[in-house]
């Protein structure tokens, strides 16, 4: 049902594109059949690509922080670690991107020297206005712990290595 009502709204907004697109060179007074087309053709694709646009944009702006600030940094000092803890930051929003993203900074912390032994990045989204509309409240998230990470495999051997626990541990 979610999918016909998806449907219905892109055939809609299609319609709305195509008739602004052709009365557009009316309103404008423009008589030439070639600037007529053109302005037409110009209309209906920013109509239709123009509310997507901040998806794209920031889209793009995401996976570029995926690709180059979510890697894992182990430490010298993780290699005779074999109890540690992970605390994390709360979400704190990046500014100067298309959609709104959020970071969170996570650090591996040794149990017995209290010093850390590992970090890196977690980022999440919703998408851009429209674009949020089939995560259907979800939202896009980056970090080692997904299983497509390049570190992936790192994080899990280390996970392996020390006995990992969540938050405040004594």
């Amino acid at each position: 049902m979610i999918g016909l009502t998806f449907l219905a709204i892109a055939l809609l907004w299609l319609a709305f594109s195509v008739f602004v697109g052709i009365k557009l060179p009316r309103w404008l007074g423009i008589r030439n059949p070639a600037g007529q087309w053109a302005v037409t053709v110009a209309a209906v694709a920013v109509l239709l690509v123009g509310p997507f646009v901040d998806h794209i944009v920031g889209m793009w702006q995401f996976q570029k922080l995926c690709d180059e600030q979510t890697g894992l940094q182990v430490y010298p000092n993780a290699a005779k670690t074999t109890r540690a803890r992970q605390d994390s930051t709360g979400f704190e929003p990046l500014g100067g991107k298309a959609i709104a993203i959020k970071r969170s900074v996570s650090t591996i912390i040794d149990l017995d020297t209290g010093e850390a032994i590992a970090r890196y990045n977690y980022f999440t989204t919703p998408g851009g206005v429209i674009g949020r509309a089939p995560m259907m409240g979800g939202e896009y998230a980056c970090s080692v712990k997904n299983s497509m990470h390049p570190d992936h495999r790192q994080f899990l051997a280390l996970k392996d290595q020390v006995k990992l626990t969540y938050g405040e541990t004594k």
